[in-house]
């Protein structure tokens, strides 16, 4: 058989099978997780994806399950039948955050926090929207929520299947900015602790240099024009928590041992009582979200 008949040696074997159907006026049916045939075969062939029920995914079809068979991986599907819903985030810093407060608080989302099917979308809430109903394609009763940064340019869209929500201060780590949360932490760092020789001396000198640094870069956002700490409108990660352990640890002659990613550790020495309100009602909603989640079971 001429392998040049549909298209040359470009065609490839695959050419040769549909020839050699077409000639026999049969079909082929065949079984592949090739994203190569996914796109060759899309535009001319029936393509039926067994994700969660079976979708035709051509053009022809109209589904979503197409694109998200290319940017959702196998992964993503079997947490969505097992676990019924899912939660976006900023980043693994708010899990994190989000995962102590729920601890301290004794909040029923404390357990649904510990191994959740999250997904970080960086603030976009359109990259939450598309990854969630690429997933509700298959399971149709998929449930989500989305908690983001405060962003005074989006309007929230939530629904019954996917719940949006923004921090009404600027982000997360801004309920963590509290003075005598970081007062708190600085008496923590004595290394000599268990020593009751040093403990008043050690635990004053940390304590005393949080207070320079805090005043520091209070003076120095003031001079910039840039919110108090204690703003809900500050940046509290870039504009104030980093540059503040930064300098704390250099004046004692240390290395940064608090980044971004450690921030949860202030939530240690956040006393219940202070913790904003906002922190409950975004906690709730996360509960309501997995009470609605209806997963797959073993037996189903």
């Amino acid at each position: 058989m001429d392998a040049n008949r549909q298209g040359g040696p470009a065609a490839g074997a695959g050419g040769l099978r549909t020839e050699v159907a077409f000639e026999q006026d049969s079909q082929i049916i065949a079984a592949s997780h090739s994203e190569v045939v996914l796109a060759e075969a899309g535009d001319k062939h029936i393509l039926v994806a067994f994700v969660g029920k079976p979708h035709r995914i051509d053009d022809r079809g109209k589904s979503q399950v197409g694109k998200a068979l290319r940017e959702i991986g196998f992964v993503d599907y079997f947490r969505a039948e097992q676990l019924g819903w899912v939660l976006y985030l900023e980043g693994s810093t708010d899990l994190s955050i989000l995962r102590e407060l729920a601890r301290k608080l004794e909040h029923p989302a404390a357990p649904l926090l510990e191994s959740p099917f999250v997904y970080y979308v960086g603030n976009k809430f359109a990259k939450a929207k598309d990854h969630f109903w690429g997933l509700r394609e298959a399971k149709s009763d998929f449930v989500g929520i989305v908690i983001l940064d405060r962003q005074d340019n989006y309007r929230l869209e939530s629904n019954a299947a996917i719940t949006e929500m923004m921090w009404r201060r600027r982000e997360i780590e801004n309920y963590l900015c509290d003075e005598e949360v970081l007062i708190e932490f600085a008496r923590s760092q004595n290394e000599f602790n268990d020593l009751p020789l040093f403990a008043d001396r050690e635990g004053s000198r940390h304590e005393a240099v949080m207070r320079e640094v805090i005043a520091d870069v209070s003076r120095s956002l003031e001079l910039l024009s840039r919110p108090s700490p204690w703003s809900s409108d500050i940046k509290a990660t870039d504009d104030f928590l980093d540059p503040l352990f930064e300098n704390y640890y250099r004046r004692l002659s240390l290395p940064n041992l608090l980044r971004k990613t450690d921030y949860h550790v202030l939530t240690r020495f956040l006393p219940v009582e202070r913790i904003d309100p906002e922190i409950v009602e975004k906690l709730d909603a996360i509960v309501e979200i997995a009470r609605r989640a209806n997963p797959v079971t073993g037996d189903a």
